[in-house]
């Protein structure tokens, strides 16, 4: 419409400069666009035009008026004050021009400015944004920072009117003496007119009246003065009583929206689903309708507090929200992986064996948490997070696989010699019962690390015996016969025959004793009594020996002298 000035490089906010004439003409314009009728009439559309082209003469007139004062300023010297008057006469320029073109056309001129020629300031947009609640604290601090204020202005006052009482005893005598004195020249004038204005500038009654003032308002403030629990509880109320509705709106929203989708998750991915889809691609329809089901109930909500203008409680959700989605910033790497090992898609899958924590374990299924089953273990089911399996790795189940190498009641002896019955087995430790009832303590993963010998489903018993070089002729054939009839007789007393697999053969010459082999396969029922049977087993040899008149040979150490030998024997033990 109009060619404007060149506009000034700086911009600053200047609403409270507006001259009088632009606000009214703008107030006029909106009202008219919000009483505008829209009928079908065409005397009321004449009626409009005749209105609207009143307005247009009117903005034009005060268009000109600015343009006229714009161009005066611009032939002025510049200074600061003609910059500030140049910039403000331009600004109106636009605004009576973005209103005649918006009258006119029934547009709002914002509208039509690119998207690429707009610059978003984020700072005033944070601002925008966290006002309603920077707005609500305020109006919660509002009574203790009145009363600090308070207390400061009565500070300052003290220490001002301690000052000009001061500078008032020092004026007052110098203004009495020039009194009682008389004025013979113009100097004397002077200094009574300048002793006069620093009495009335340092006259101390003002700042009375201001002290006693202030300390009324702080003593007011004080016997009003609540309980912060008081204090706390009245703006809970306050907030309740006006924003209750607006709260209770929005959680109904929300949890309204996720009963629905989640009882409509049953038909799509649940066990009603109406589509025959296999379990992993189940797993991830279901992971993406948990989150677009989260989606729409936090957009459903956001949206029912704007729609109600509760610009606080919107301000504070999504500052929330910005905050919970700028702190797990770095767990997203995490998350997918978790995503990925709930999906069955990652290092741990269902119905593999996975060690956790030095067990096997076998993965059940895996969701938002992790089942794992050990059927041996008195403890068979555990849930862990998906966090607890990052970095872990399964592999396929073999056939008959043992999950564990023992259960309880069974009969073991371990690495360090230890020999007791399983009395507890759970993921953290494992109880043996020894002889004489003592209990010995194991964490789990260390029992497993002992590597341990179940023989609750039988044993052998691996025994070396020497005899005397004397029977070398006969060690190969009638000894063993000897000792294997013989451990047969002395032992039927202690095993029956089907639980007794026994085999006596040579084994080895040693350096000073022909060694026996004499293997002995008991049943598992006899494992209770292993150590029992182990030392009859030895009596039954050694009598075996005393009966035939075997020599049971020892280890010699001969020692050489100068002129004579000497043999020092020392006995030798059966080896087992």
């Amino acid at each position: 419409l109009f060619t404007p000035q060149q506009r000034p490089i700086r911009t600053e906010q200047y609403g409270s400069s507006v001259t009088l004439t632009a606000i009214v003409s703008l107030f006029i314009c909106i009202l008219l666009l919000s009483a505008i009728p829209c009928h079908s009439q065409e005397t009321d559309k004449t009626s409009d035009l005749g209105n609207i082209r009143s307005l247009l003469l009117l903005l034009s007139k005060q268009t000109q008026q600015t343009q006229k004062e714009l161009n005066e300023a611009m032939k002025e010297p510049a200074t600061p004050s003609v910059s500030r008057k140049r910039e403000e006469l331009q600004n109106q320029l636009d605004l009576l021009n973005r209103n005649f073109e918006s009258l006119a056309t029934k547009l709002n001129t914002d509208d039509l400015i690119l998207g690429d020629d707009t610059k978003v300031d984020w700072t005033r947009e944070l601002q925008d944004l966290t006002s309603p609640l920077l707005q609500a604290i305020r109006d919660f601090t509002k009574k203790p920072r009145k009363i600090v204020k308070l207390k400061k202005k009565i500070e300052a006052l003290e220490n001002q009117l301690e000052k000009y009482q001061a500078a008032f005893d020092k004026v007052k005598p110098l203004l009495d003496m020039e009194s009682k004195a008389k004025a013979t020249g113009p100097e004397d004038f002077i200094l009574i007119a300048h002793l006069n204005e620093l009495k009335n500038k340092y006259d101390p009654e003002l700042l009375r009246l201001k002290l006693d003032d202030a300390r009324q308002n702080l003593e007011s403030e004080l016997t009003d003065k609540v309980s912060l629990f008081d204090l706390f509880t009245d703006n809970i109320k306050n907030f309740f009583k006006h924003r209750g509705r607006n709260l209770l709106v929005t959680l109904v929203t929300f949890f309204g929206l996720w009963w629905g989708l989640i009882k409509l998750r049953g038909w799509v991915v649940g066990k009603r689903n109406i589509f025959q889809l296999d379990t992993r691609t189940k797993k991830l329809l279901g992971a993406a309708y948990n989150l677009l089901a989260a989606t729409i109930c936090i957009a459903a909500s956001l949206l029912s507090l704007y729609l109600l203008n509760d610009w606080l409680l919107l301000s504070i959700i999504i500052i929330v929200l910005v905050a919970v989605g700028w702190t797990s910033r770095q767990l997203i790497p995490k998350f997918f992986v978790e995503v990925q090992l709930a999906l069955n898609m990652g290092t741990v899958r269902e119905h593999e064996r996975l060690i956790w924590n030095g067990v096997p374990w076998l993965v059940k299924s895996m969701g938002l948490e992790a089942t794992l089953v050990n059927e041996q273990l008195e403890e068979r089911h555990i849930q862990l997070p998906l966090k607890e399996l990052i970095g872990k790795y399964s592999r396929s189940v073999v056939e008959n696989e043992p999950w564990f190498p023992t259960r309880v009641g069974d009969w073991a002896i371990l690495a360090d010699k230890t020999y007791g019955k399983i009395e507890r087995q759970t993921q953290e430790q494992v109880i043996l019962r020894l002889k004489g009832d003592t209990l010995k303590y194991y964490p789990t993963a260390e029992f497993l690390q002992l590597t341990p010998k179940n023989i609750s489903q039988g044993f052998r018993y691996n025994i070396i015996f020497g005899l005397d070089y004397n029977v070398r002729s006969r060690v190969c054939d009638e000894m063993p016969k000897l000792f294997d009839q013989g451990l047969r007789c002395l032992l039927q007393n202690h095993f029956q025959k089907s639980f007794l697999r026994m085999k006596v053969q040579f084994d080895h010459a040693g350096n000073n004793s022909l060694n026996l082999a004499i293997l002995i396969d008991v049943d598992g029922g006899y494992a209770e009594m292993y150590e029992d049977c182990q030392r009859e087993i030895h009596c039954a040899i050694i009598q075996i020996c005393n009966d035939h008149s075997l020599t049971i040979p020892f280890n010699q150490l001969t020692v050489g002298f100068a002129d004579s030998a000497m043999k020092i024997a020392s006995p030798m033990q059966p080896r087992v």
